[in-house]
């Protein structure tokens, strides 16, 4: 018998953030990814201090795949 799930169905719940400070931690990595893989900041400090804010996160990130709803993979 095998230990692996390989997929999970689940109801996906909204939440607003300043309900939880996990969640507001997750909306500001998930922001400053997207700053940072955008190239929309112009200015070179901005864009200096996001990479080293980034610098910190960057260790601790498992993926950074983008879940495109009603594509399944499994």
């Amino acid at each position: 018998m095998s230990d692996k799930l390989p997929c999970l169905v689940d109801t996906i719940h909204f939440a607003p953030s300043k309900a939880s400070r996990l969640l507001q931690a997750a909306d500001l990595i998930a922001y400053l990814h997207r700053r940072l893989v955008s190239g929309q900041d112009s200015d070179s400090r901005a864009r200096k201090a996001n990479e080293m804010l980034w610098a910190h996160v960057a260790p601790r990130v498992a993926h950074s795949h983008c879940w495109v709803p009603g594509q399944h993979t499994c």
